[in-house]
């Protein structure tokens, strides 16, 4: 099984701060967003607090990806998250896409291939929002 990351919502995690800020201070969101650009510490902090959950601020963005693999390994992936898209390419090939909240909880839930293989990939676009995740947690 391969994974290669093809598409993402971009400065996915100043838009999910920005987001979350915008709920509790009267400040404007491009001046909340400009303000996290610059300052990356603060950004952190913002988002070690938000949650996966439904409705959580994690569901606003698209994550594409091209996945090689099997027929009964999509079926074995998609067993386990109804919520990952999936669209035959031809072959072994596959378009799969989700929403953040989407691709972080099966990481949480499940330790397999495809679970390390989304791992690495969300690490690229979201670094921060995965310092919690990795191959020693329960």
């Amino acid at each position: 099984m391969r994974l290669k990351l093809l598409s993402y919502t971009q400065n996915i995690e100043p838009i999910i701060a920005t987001a979350l800020l915008t709920t509790s201070t009267p400040s404007n969101p491009i001046d909340i967003y400009r303000r996290l650009l610059r300052d990356p510490e603060k950004l952190r902090a913002i988002l070690n607090r938000v949650e996966l959950h439904h409705g959580s601020l994690l569901e606003h963005n698209q994550l594409c990806w091209l996945l090689e693999a099997s027929k009964d390994e999509v079926l074995e992936i998609l067993m386990k998250s109804h919520f990952f898209y999936v669209t035959p390419l031809g072959g072994s090939n596959w378009l799969l896409s989700s929403n953040l909240r989407t691709a972080l909880r099966y990481v949480q839930r499940h330790r397999d291939a495809f679970s390390e293989a989304l791992l690495e990939t969300i690490r690229v676009v979201a670094p921060n929002l995965t310092e919690g995740f990795g191959g020693n947690q329960p």
